[in-house]
């Protein structure tokens, strides 16, 4: 009962958040131990790339996992942007937890709503 009110209280809050938030982007081998907030990791060797990690941008505070790997389903891609920014394709949806949706365009989340959606964080 008490994780349901943590997720309900980030969820609304985070409806009254207006600040665009610009992620870092760090490329690791492995994830870290804890991951940093407004950080979206790509883990990988090189050119081959296998997930993308992140804390959910909502404030829940679960790692959300993107399968990067063209031979497992779902899969995400990634894009290197000239801006120095990262996009995923396409959007992540979670169907469990938080009911979070959104792109991920230019290292900012772009929250997706019933009737279309909204730059940055949820308005």
């Amino acid at each position: 009962m008490k994780k349901f009110f943590t997720i309900a209280w980030a969820w609304i809050r985070s409806w009254f958040q207006r600040k665009p938030v610009r992620f870092k982007t760090e490329h690791v081998e492995e994830l870290p131990d804890q991951l940093k907030p407004a950080t979206i990791y790509i883990a990988g060797e090189g050119e081959y790339l296998w997930f993308v990690a992140m804390i959910c941008p909502c404030g829940c505070g679960e790692t959300l996992h993107m399968n990067l790997q063209a031979d497992t389903r779902p899969r995400w891609s990634v894009a290197f942007n000239a801006n120095d920014t990262v996009s995923l394709s396409p959007s992540v949806w979670r169907k469990i937890g938080c009911h979070s949706h959104f792109f991920f365009r230019e290292s900012e989340v772009v929250w997706c709503h019933e009737h279309g959606y909204h730059s940055s964080m949820r308005e």
